[in-house]
């Protein structure tokens, strides 16, 4: 069976990888817009850009293409979270078609996996052409069949939410408004391997996460850079979990910024400031934590300017950040973004300085890894010291696009995840597993936040490629090596990852396939049975190494009419239960089958 499986990866990766002819499209480089931390994959993309992405003129109301069932189509397992990301399925909302296709406002997905994995999503996006857009998407999706000697593990996913725009002259107002409900269980004991005695039906096994949150936002739109352009925008979230742990977030940022003739030297001169201003409340209703909030609040400051000379562009300011935890502290950083257009649309280097704070929410977190402990209430901010980085980008014929992107990054209190640090008097006696009287033992397979100091180092790449209308490839890698004070490890970090797909529309059918591979990562045992004692030693005394893993998905679409699709798709082809953390393997290989009608 091993052969057969290993004689299919590479059969599949063959076939991707001869298909790799590279050539597709990047984004002209600007200063118009702040260096995004995270990197983006410049690629190939066939519809022409509509008037709706450009804020200097107003958006046409645009027709609903059927989204392709490629990458973005793939549901987060939370029986143990990997690289495969829930993706919504977003029809071209804010893109024109690049040729006329019927206008629906409406889309409607049925799905049924082998896992009893039920699915439904709606999407709808309709307006009137240049004064408004309303955008409604539901979703809910759900497995309920466990994990082979593992307690129960059913998980569901669900989601609701609207996106209103309305345009004006010369500006344009955004309202939104979601609400996210995702349950899960603390399924991680080996039930032919533990000794320490479990009930299924316990209450504390399982977790469910809600989320309410709305936002605002108001921009201008003006024709000339030289009138103050600007940007207000305000949300929130409420975030509680089923024992009691909950967060709470008011967030308000802004830009202005504005042309100014300071030197002739420069073809394009802008000043600029922004700002951000947060407030957290977290809050824990374990009894020994007497109920507690802990409070931050939050202020950002970041006064810049623009300037571009021939094929020299740049960025710069001074970043300074305020932070009120037990006391307020206040933080500076210089920022620096250098950008040189080498070849004008196809090849261009980058590199900068930055730095600056971040909180580690709960709300991140928990999306990370849903098996957190509610009885935890630590949530620090990170803080990136000093952060260098370089790389370049490009694209060629409109087809091959591509980016690679080196950094160098000092931080202090980066959050990891791992078993909590306990000493446990058991009952000798027994020899079971059973506390001794008045011994309270938290769930064994639960993690709590740890952090740590330190430094890393970051390549990452990526390419793509679209040969229209009918060919996508895309090939996206990452290496991270971390240094960390007190020679700990970095828990569940991943240190190398890949992911390699593509898709291929013949006619009416369009088949695609996805290769993840996650590289070897460290973790730590929680305890160990000593014949009187359960014990974890103390921070990082029980560290081992994941095992690497390939995670393949493959799945085709076949159009019927106009209107009606169906669809079939495999995850975890290999049929491999790997670990993404400790006592937690994800579920086996998965067969789903629907269809998708539009009206």
């Amino acid at each position: 069976m091993k052969i057969i499986q290993n004689k299919l990866l590479f059969f599949i990766i063959g076939i991707l990888l001869v298909s790799v002819n590279v050539l597709g499209q990047n984004k002209a480089d600007t200063l118009n817009t702040k260096h995004n931390e995270s990197i983006t994959i410049y690629g190939s993309s066939r519809p022409v850009t509509g008037k709706a992405l450009k804020i200097k003129s107003h958006p046409q109301l645009p027709s609903l293409e059927m989204p392709k069932i490629s990458a973005a189509f793939h549901f987060a397992d939370l029986k143990a979270p990997t690289s495969i990301q829930l993706k919504e399925i977003k029809p071209s909302a804010h893109i024109q078609a690049a040729r006329q296709v019927p206008s629906w406002k409406s889309l409607l997905t049925l799905g049924l996996g082998s896992r009893i994995s039920p699915l439904l999503e709606y999407f709808y996006s309709g307006g009137k052409s240049r004064h408004y857009l309303l955008t409604v998407h539901l979703l809910h999706h759900s497995s309920f069949l466990n994990i082979k000697n593992y307690l129960p593990s059913p998980y569901t996913y669900s989601k609701a939410g609207i996106h209103y725009d309305k345009y004006f002259a010369y500006h344009v107002l955004s309202v939104r408004g979601s609400y996210r409900l995702s349950s899960n269980r603390y399924y991680g004991y080996n039930t032919k391997g533990d000794t320490l005695n479990y009930d299924k039906n316990d209450a504390s096994l399982k977790q469910y996460y809600q989320v309410a949150s709305v936002g605002v936002k108001f921009a201008s739109n003006y024709r000339s850079e030289y009138r103050l352009n600007h940007l207000f925008r305000v949300n929130g979230y409420y975030l509680s979990d089923k024992h009691g742990m909950s967060e709470i977030n008011a967030h308000f940022d802004f830009d202005l910024h504005k042309g100014f003739k300071v030197s002739d030297i420069f073809n394009h001169q802008q000043l600029g400031l922004e700002g951000a201003f947060d407030y957290f409340g977290n809050k824990s209703t374990a009894p020994y934590m007497n109920h507690q909030l802990i409070e931050n609040h939050y202020a950002r400051i970041l006064p810049y300017f623009d300037a571009r000379y021939g094929i020299f562009s740049f960025r710069t300011g001074l970043n300074f950040e305020w932070l009120k935890q037990a006391e307020g502290k206040l933080h500076f950083y210089p920022y620096l973004h250098v950008n040189v257009n080498v070849a004008p649309g196809i090849f261009s280097f980058f590199a900068g300085l930055d730095g600056g704070l971040k909180k580690n929410s709960y709300l991140d977190l928990s999306r990370e890894n849903p098996y957190l402990s509610s009885s935890q209430n630590d949530f620090r901010w990170e803080n990136t010291l000093f952060e260098a980085y370089g790389g370049f980008r490009g694209n060629i014929a409109r087809r091959f696009g591509f980016e690679f992107r080196a950094s160098y990054r000092k931080f202090s209190d980066m959050a990891y995840f791992d078993h909590p640090h306990y000493w446990y008097l058991l009952n000798s006696a027994s020899g079971t597993g059973q506390t001794s009287p008045g011994t309270h033992i938290p769930p064994k397979n639960d993690f709590y936040l740890y952090y740590a100091n330190g430094h890393v180092f970051d390549l990452s790449g990526s390419l793509t490629y679209s040969s229209t209308p009918n060919l996508d490839l895309w090939l996206k890698g990452e290496y991270h090596n971390y240094t960390l004070e007190y020679d700990l490890k970095p828990l569940y970090k991943p240190l190398f990852s890949m992911h390699l797909g593509a898709s291929y529309r013949i006619k009416n059918i369009k088949p695609w396939a996805e290769i993840y591979f996650m590289g070897s990562r460290w973790a730590t045992k929680e305890q160990i049975w000593t014949g009187h004692w359960f014990v974890t030693a103390g921070p990082q005394s029980l560290n081992y190494k994941l095992d690497s893993y390939f995670d393949i998905n493959l799945g085709a679409e076949y159009r019927i009419d106009k209107q009606l699709s169906g669809f079939i798709r495999v995850t975890n082809l290999l049929n491999k239960q790997y670990f993404r953390y400790d006592g937690y393997p994800v579920a086996g290989i998965e067969v789903m089958v629907g269809v998708r009608y539009r009206f």
